[in-house]
């Protein structure tokens, strides 16, 4: 009875085997997208990304806007007044020719209104600065300051999508993987419980043995269930990320490879660390906030603008009251003297002053926080491969226990609870393989995003987006 047990269950083994190479090479046939592919999506399609790009263009024309404060301003003013009827007081003039007229000869007048029944006016004002306390250049100096920093924001948000594509494409991966493990452990089950079934049938084996393969088969289902669901809200997380439909994401299941991790690692490793936007960032806020306080200071200086302009009315005021459009020119210069503000320019200047040291300390905070990431990363990383190096070594193990568990049922040495427990160690171990693979993956990404990597990644293919166009 027992070689006839065995027998079964080898052949039971063998097939599972083939049945879990099989799933295998299903799910790498459906493999469609590649890690760049996704990287290069998310570069072209992201919504956080092109709303930075909005502000980075919005940007370019608020430089332009401030130079026009150079240039001279013209205005037009009009205007159209109905005074309404306003009659005089009748007045006396007196005539008094001596030797012509009588003494005290005087004529009455009495006059209806002498006041125009409507007036037109209209006329250009011309404004050009001449010395604005160095207001207008400061304030240029801000424009570009500001565009500067929202370039660099652009990368910033690039790197970090670039990041989360990387995350999220080994989650879907990961996941993928545990399904495909799922999978093949149930089927497993499966060919195990079918096979106890008609042992317990032909009154070989106990209707406990038959249970305890139910349980666990049960078990895998919940599990595949999770996974399964677990594995469309992973999609749906990176197509969100790079504008595509979770549909439409079939990716390569097999997990990166040592060697992979090691070129690019090495890659990383003979580069240079690249100067990370948030600095950049940093550094344009500090000259903006040096700016401003220049700005502040400029209060205390005179301003000096030339005025120039024509005026029209209707009637002509310049020549009596004329019914027709005349006018005159006029030109001038203006001077604007700061006297008396209460104290109010000198602690203008004083909070400019904390402003700029506040942006000082900001720089200084941030380079340190990097440095440190950067350490923190390198160490991650190096965690994550001696993981990788060790769960490989407990899968290994696992295999091979499966194997022997394997070889002793079949000189009947062992029982279904040992196939059992052989399986759970080998589906453990080969879930945390999986595990560590994928987190040597991101941890690596991460220390290509705080070495400033992703970056230069980020800025060369987006020039390449741009060059496409």
């Amino acid at each position: 009875m027992i070689r006839t047990v065995n027998k079964r269950m080898v052949f039971f083994l063998i097939t599972t085997v083939v049945l879990s190479m099989g799933l295998k090479t299903e799910a790498q046939s459906q493999a469609l997208m590649t890690l760049e592919q996704c990287r290069e999506l998310a570069l072209e399609h992201n919504k956080q990304i092109q709303m930075a790009q909005a502000d980075a263009v919005a940007s370019d024309y608020l430089v332009q806007s401030a130079k026009t404060k150079y240039l001279p301003r013209i205005d037009f003013a009009g205007g159209w007044i109905n005074p309404g009827d306003r009659p005089l007081r009748p007045f006396a003039i007196n005539f008094n020719i001596p030797g012509v007229t009588p003494q005290g000869f005087s004529i009455t007048l009495d006059f209806i209104s002498v006041a125009p029944k409507e007036v037109y006016t209209g006329g250009f004002i011309l404004r050009q600065p001449i010395f604005m306390g160095f207001k207008i250049v400061e304030a240029n100096k801000i424009a570009r300051y500001t565009s500067e920093l929202l370039h660099e924001k652009v990368k910033m948000e690039e790197a970090d999508v670039l990041a989360s594509v990387d995350e999220a494409f080994w989650r879907v991966i990961s996941v993928q993987e545990k399904v495909t493990l799922a999978q093949t452990y149930k089927s497993l089950l499966d060919h195990l419980g079918q096979d106890l079934e008609n042992l317990y049938t032909e009154g070989m084996t106990t209707r406990n043995e038959v249970l305890k393969v139910q349980v666990k088969k049960n078990e895998v289902e919940l599990s595949l269930v999770k996974a399964k669901n677990g594995l469309a809200l992973s999609k749906m997380l990176l197509g969100q990320i790079i504008g595509v439909d979770a549909n439409q994401i079939e990716l390569d299941t097999g997990i990166i490879s040592e060697e992979q991790l090691s070129s690019r690692l090495l890659a990383l490793t003979n580069n240079d660390t690249i100067e990370r936007a948030e600095i950049v960032m940093l550094r344009n806020k500090l000259a903006i906030t040096e700016s401003a306080r220049k700005m502040v200071k400029s209060q205390f200086l005179p301003n000096i603008f030339l005025t120039a302009g024509y005026n029209w009315t209707q009637p002509n005021l310049y020549k009596g009251t004329q019914n027709n459009f005349g006018g005159d020119w006029m030109i001038g210069v203006g001077v604007q003297i700061p006297v008396l503000t209460w104290g109010d320019r000198l602690h203008q200047v004083h909070m400019a002053d904390q402003q700029v040291a506040k942006a000082k300390l900001e720089l200084q905070d941030s380079q340190e926080k990097i440095n440190l990431q950067i350490q923190q990363n390198r160490f991650k990383h190096a965690e994550a491969l001696k993981r990788m190096e060790l769960t490989k070594l407990s899968k290994e193990q696992a295999e091979e226990n499966l194997r022997i568990t394997k070889n002793s049922l079949l000189e009947g040495m062992n029982s279904v609870r040992d196939i059992l427990e052989a399986q759970v160690m080998w589906e453990k171990a080969s879930s945390a393989d999986i595990d560590a693979r994928v987190e040597a993956a991101v941890t690596l990404s991460q220390l290509e995003k705080s070495t400033g990597a992703l970056y230069k990644y980020a800025e060369e293919h987006s020039l390449v987006h741009k060059q496409n166009r």
